[in-house]
């Protein structure tokens, strides 16, 4: 399925009538294309309205250079453009990485509304690397879910559209389509876990096992529906336990 198919199938299942899409607009070549097929989308359904959101982190040199294109390329998409300042404590002892991620959820969260829903680029190498982090952990089922194709977000929701898809074809897209794109160096530093999996692990395994992720996102999604089944069958349980609790008091 192309990416745009891909694409427009999570927006008509997801997107309510009259919602916004929210574009977490870092500028890097998935959220690039992100941008390019909201547009698209929005050529077929005139009524959809979108806000391009970019965080600027201050972890990088480059970072204010980096907003003034994001603007520029979201002003030649005719794009709403909202960015947001965040500082990061890097004395915390948390991974800058979980900082940052939390920090921009964060930011994003404070222009979400009602029927509003929040796109990002995860993908399916992503979804790969986000398994194996969990392995890494020793999660269960829950860990091992990973990230899911739509969660509750804020007031919102949030949507994955692109988490079908391998980095190649996103890259490929970019390129069909003459998008320009930034480049983090900080995702080339393999001191951090997911980029060392990125670039050390998971060509690797690619090249053994071409179908690899894939493969981890089936697995992925059998442990999600797993979880659901749990909860399904624990509730009316709970349930019992809860008014019995209130009943004794």
């Amino acid at each position: 399925m192309s990416l745009r198919q891909q694409f427009t199938d999570s927006m008509l299942r997801y997107l309510p009538d009259g919602g916004r899409i929210v574009v977490g607009f870092s500028g890097g070549v998935d959220s690039r294309v992100l941008l390019r097929l909201a547009v698209e989308y929005r050529t077929c359904c005139p009524s959809t309205s979108i806000v391009a959101v970019h965080v600027h982190h201050g972890l990088s040199d480059k970072a204010d250079h980096w907003l003034a294109l994001c603007q520029q390329w979201a002003k030649e998409e005719e794009v709403e453009f909202v960015p947001e300042h965040v500082q990061l404590n890097l004395n915390s002892g948390d991974s800058i990485e979980q900082q940052a991620r939390h920090a921009r959820y964060q930011a994003i969260n404070q222009h979400m509304t009602h029927d509003d829903v929040l796109i990002t680029g995860q993908h399916l190498d992503d979804q790969a690397e986000t398994f194996l982090l969990a392995v890494k952990r020793g999660s269960g089922p829950k860990g091992l879910s990973s990230m899911a194709a739509c969660m509750p977000f804020g007031k919102g929701t949030l949507v994955r559209p692109l988490l079908g898809a391998q980095r190649q074809d996103i890259e490929q897209f970019a390129n069909d389509e003459a998008l320009q794109w930034l480049e983090d160096e900080s995702n080339q530093d393999t001191r951090f876990d997911r980029n060392f999996l990125r670039h050390e692990v998971m060509p690797l395994l690619s090249t053994r096992w071409p179908s690899f992720s894939k493969a981890v996102n089936r697995s992925a999604r059998l442990c999600a529906k797993q979880e659901c089944l749990l909860d399904e069958l624990l509730k009316p349980e709970l349930d019992s336990c809860l008014i019995a609790l209130w009943v004794s008091r």
